[in-house]
């Protein structure tokens, strides 16, 4: 699921984000917004209170300050409970506000603790939860079910090819070879990336030189326009990682950023780098970019921007999808920035 950014205060919960008057307070840091709807009650106490001051103070026809501390008394004397007592009220919308944000950030294992008498609350909490629980079995069954039929077709693919080995040569048998291989890659990839999920694909850790197998995959893709260039004179870079499985990544990456950058002269470009916490590599074309809409969807499963789904411009759109979840088993990250008609750069994070 996209994650849900949450670095402004949002208009739906506060009809003034931002106050521009004396002081020009802002909002500095991310957090969740201020129920308003509590500070208005709150602050209608306040008014009645002030009111109430108002009154008495001048309900004599006189005005004596010696009266002024005497009521501020009595009107704090009602404003802290009732302070208390509203939060405490609201604090199962507060709790409700951080279930829907975990749950649409992905987190479909936030469960709330039905606690105190059975009331309104308790059983919207109890139905929140049987919501989440019952979205998590339906994607749960999905996925079991890609990955069965995946499994399904392995043989029959294998016994189909090795049928066509024993063919005589010429454009069908070829053709039909490219159409078993491509079908091949994808049901490697469904099955990986599924393994990679459910943590039973396990990594094989060990001393990694990200500039050696920048180079080893740049000398791969030598003979494809409009090229790949690795930019600057990068040192050694050693990481702890699996070596095949960044490989699968790099090579995905790269594959793709090639493939849209046909008709470009500008070369791809491999950026390398690392400070104290991270080292990162960074894949730079020039192509025809990504629209912004379809940028947070990429790396979702079988997503496309090309909806017509032709093979002239994509695979099944599982590359990306993979190579998310090789990078967060990890400890690490891709992220993706584009302009589109100006090109792509996703770059990978890996922590050290």
């Amino acid at each position: 699921m996209p994650e849900i950014k949450n670095n402004m205060k949002d208009p739906k919960w506060c009809p003034n984000p931002y106050w521009k008057g004396r002081g020009h307070w802002r909002w500095h840091g991310v957090r969740p917004p201020r129920h308003w709807f509590f500070m208005r009650i709150f602050f209608l106490f306040f008014w009645v209170c002030v009111i109430w001051i108002a009154i008495s103070l001048f309900s004599n026809g006189s005005f004596s300050l010696k009266r002024v501390p005497h009521y501020l008394g009595w009107a704090l004397l009602v404003m802290a409970p009732c302070f208390f007592m509203l939060k405490r009220m609201f604090r199962p919308l507060r709790m409700l506000l951080k279930g829907v944000k975990e749950v649409s950030e992905g987190n479909l294992d936030f469960q709330f603790e039905a606690k105190g008498r059975h009331g309104e609350i308790h059983y919207l909490a109890e139905s929140f939860n049987l919501m989440v629980q019952r979205i998590r079995e339906m994607v749960q069954s999905k996925d079991q079910l890609l990955l069965d039929v995946s499994h399904e077709l392995r043989s029959p693919l294998t016994r189909l090819k090795v049928a066509l080995e024993m063919t005589p040569k010429g454009k069908m048998k070829d053709s039909m070879l490219r159409d078993v291989s491509e079908m091949e890659t994808m049901i490697t990839e469904i099955l990986e990336t599924e393994r990679l999920k459910n943590g039973n694909g396990k990594l094989a850790l060990g001393p990694v030189d990200l500039d050696a197998l920048a180079r080893e995959t740049q000398a791969k893709f030598k003979s494809r326009k409009p090229g790949v260039k690795i930019a600057g004179k990068p040192k050694a870079l050693v990481i702890q990682a699996d070596e095949a499985r960044v490989k699968t990544v790099l090579q995905n990456v790269l594959e793709n950023a090639l493939k849209y950058s046909m008709g470009r002269k500008k070369p791809v470009e491999i950026h390398l780098s690392q400070d104290e916490k991270e080292a990162t590599l960074a894949v730079q074309d020039f192509g025809q970019g990504i629209p912004p809409e379809d940028q947070e969807k990429v790396f979702e499963p079988f997503y496309r921007v090309d909806k017509s789904r032709t093979k002239d411009t994509g695979g099944y759109g599982l590359g990306l999808s993979l190579c998310r979840e090789i990078m967060l088993a990890h400890g690490g990250d891709i992220r993706l920035q584009s302009e589109p008609g100006q090109g792509t750069k996703v770059t990978l994070y890996f922590s050290r």
